[in-house]
């Protein structure tokens, strides 16, 4: 089963601060899944910034 991931638990996952997840989100740099205002993560958007990222994925 996936998982959903808040702002908080993916940052965490991707190793970078929340303030940068939130402008990546914002720039379209992520994608996200918008539940009304909550907005959520799944691992396949995990791994796609890993791809849109080579710094991310070093992190890895």
């Amino acid at each position: 089963m996936a998982r959903d991931y808040t702002y908080a638990e993916a940052a965490a996952k991707l190793r970078i601060a929340e303030t940068t997840l939130r402008r990546w989100v914002s720039k379209g740099r992520i994608p996200c899944h918008r539940l009304g205002r909550k907005v959520r993560f799944t691992d396949a958007d995990l791994e796609a910034a890993y791809q849109a990222s080579p710094a991310l994925a070093r992190r890895r």
